[in-house]
């Protein structure tokens, strides 16, 4: 990653990454990082984690490493923590309403990047379709919206929410070796990849929200669309010219290609590399505007992203899950689990980012770390 030459450049100063999660503890990591935030858990408060989940991923993207604590991407930046989560893990439609409002909230916040390690299968029409027009309304005011993609390691087939929705950057895990991790899930909607091994997609997701952070703070005139198209654009599989991978999207993040090398065309301002023919469509039917409740209740509109008739599970060293060896030749380089206590370590030294948690298995529909 580079990280300490990213930091002689910017350490995310002048930046807000709003946190869907189980909230954030005030722990010292992250004092004068963390903002006041709200919750959406009735009679809780927003700065208390009951399963450190919110408070390892607010620490990932800006823990300052003071007293033998966590280290983050962008420890400059500031966390807009919103809690969705009682701990509890029981609830389908409740969670998704939620995970809704607080989209909302951090759209009309400052926060330019939003970071939803987490996600549920099973939800019905009318919450999906809710979902995407608060998706949809974050987009149009500027927002980039990062996704964990789970951690199953099976094939995603548009069930898993928010990851497989048009204007989310779904996010996936991969180990040291820069192959995707057996936990893993993967798919066509897979975007983009980060180091989450041992550990899970909510802790490349972070780290992903973090990489956007760094950039915009170095950039701060850019849209959401440049910020993400030169994420793409500096991913190792990208400057090999490769379609995106089921299993790595279009690559691994590299924000240090971006900010101290300079690489990286941002392009037009109004256009999504990912999401275009999606953003169009909307215009051409006039989509609702920011804060309206209208809309066309059509949860299966499509985007931009490759969505190739790939049928195969990975199925060893040989397959497209470890397509991605050159990565590492330039470089050196949910909530998925049901309940429990996420907990990480982030060591950030000269061009090695480890990161460890705690995973189980997920339950349908239910939120899942």
């Amino acid at each position: 990653m580079r990280a300490s030459e990213i930091w002689d450049v910017t350490k995310g100063e002048g930046t807000t990454v709003a946190v869907i999660d189980s909230g954030v503890d005030p722990i010292s990591s992250l004092k004068g990082r963390l903002l006041p935030g709200k919750s959406f858990v009735p009679e809780k408060e927003v700065h208390s984690d009951p399963t450190g989940h919110g408070t390892t991923m607010a620490s990932l993207i800006a823990g300052s490493g003071t007293e033998n604590s966590l280290q983050g991407l962008a420890p400059d930046a500031k966390v807009l923590p919103l809690r969705v989560s009682d701990g509890k893990f029981s609830y389908g439609p409740t969670w998704a309403t939620r995970l809704t409002d607080a989209i909302r909230y951090a759209s009309a916040s400052d926060a330019r990047v939003i970071n939803i390690s987490m996600g549920m299968s099973g939800l019905d029409r009318s919450a999906v379709t809710k979902l995407q027009k608060a998706i949809d309304e974050a987009n149009e005011r500027g927002k980039l919206i990062f996704a964990a993609v789970g951690n199953d390691g099976r094939r995603i087939d548009g069930t898993d929410y928010p990851s497989v929705l048009p204007g989310v950057v779904a996010v996936g895990a991969v180990n040291e070796k820069a192959t995707v991790t057996d936990l893993s899930n993967y798919g066509p909607h897979l975007v983009l990849s980060a180091p989450g091994d041992p550990g899970g997609t909510s802790q490349a997701t972070a780290l992903a929200s973090a990489t956007a952070a760094l950039i915009w703070s170095k950039h701060p005139d850019w849209t959401n669309h440049q910020v993400l198209r030169v994420m793409i654009e500096t991913t190792g599989m990208s400057e090999r010219g490769e379609k995106p991978s089921m299993y790595l999207g279009h690559g691994i993040i590299r924000p240090s290609k971006v900010i101290v090398d300079g690489q990286g065309d941002p392009g037009p301002a109004d256009k999504s590399p990912v999401f275009s023919k999606y953003f169009a469509s909307l215009e051409a039917s006039g989509s609702p505007s920011p804060g309206s409740d209208s809309g066309s209740g059509d949860d299966s509109r499509t985007d931009g992203r490759n969505q190739g008739s790939e049928k195969e599970a990975p199925s060893g060293p040989d397959s497209d899950r470890s397509q991605n060896a050159a990565q590492a030749d330039d470089d050196n380089t949910t909530l998925w689990v049901t309940g429990g206590i996420a907990a990480a370590v982030l060591v950030v030294i000269a061009a090695t980012i480890a990161v460890i948690a705690v995973r189980r298995r997920d339950r349908e529909r239910q939120p899942r770390y």
